[in-house]
């Protein structure tokens, strides 16, 4: 029964990862295709590498947005799973960010695609910081659905507010064909982002 369950806890804790990884995988491609619209890592390089103030938190903050994102999801299976699913108020953030952080994801210099295609002219350089406002936005609106959620399974978890009948949201041995499934996607993403970075002059001179 112990390595049964220790059995279900790895396949858990591993399809969760899974879903984590994926979904910043796939988000991470949404951004570079809106960036690889006019421009390319290389031209947010050459352009901007020797403005660290505005380089660096462009980077920090895109990523922070990445890893936000893949924390989101798999914590909102878990929540739908343990508890059911919540209501969208307050947990529509990580989704609004994600699109936020897909039109924020160009160069200033080269201009935005996207935010053309909308009606504003000149991409992110008509923002005061050159987009970086925007960045900021996305990554704050990816954080609080993780905040939110954290707290409300805190808060269930120690009594303190009722809650449906909590359910069993670990994955057993019989989900391997999902475990097997994850992993394909993981490695058809791996495949589209490497052919996507190995065409950009900053990774591949």
């Amino acid at each position: 029964m112990n390595k049964t369950r220790r059995v279900n806890k790895t396949i858990t804790y591993v399809i969760y990862g899974l879903i984590g990884i994926i979904s910043s995988l796939a988000l991470f491609l949404a951004f570079y295709w809106s960036l690889r619209l006019n421009a390319s890592i290389n031209n947010l390089v050459i352009n901007f590498y020797g403005t660290p103030l505005y380089f660096w938190p462009y980077v920090i903050l895109t990523m922070g947005t990445l890893i936000l994102f893949g924390i989101n999801v798999p914590l909102l299976l878990y929540r739908w799973r343990k508890y059911g699913f919540p209501k969208l108020k307050g947990y529509a953030g990580g989704g609004l960010g994600a699109v936020i952080g897909v039109l924020a994801s160009a160069c200033p210099v080269c201009g935005s695609t996207l935010l053309s295609a909308i009606g504003i002219a000149g991409g992110l350089t008509v923002f005061p910081l050159q987009g970086l406002e925007v960045k900021a936005l996305s990554f704050v609106l990816m954080a609080m659905p993780v905040f939110l959620t954290g707290r409300e399974l805190k808060r269930f978890a120690s009594g303190v507010e009722a809650c449906p009948i909590p359910k069993d949201a670990s994955f057993k041995a019989k989900d391997k064909g999902l475990l097997f499934l994850l992993t394909g996607i993981l490695i058809v993403l791996g495949y589209f982002c490497w052919k996507m970075l190995s065409s950009d002059p900053v990774f591949f001179r």
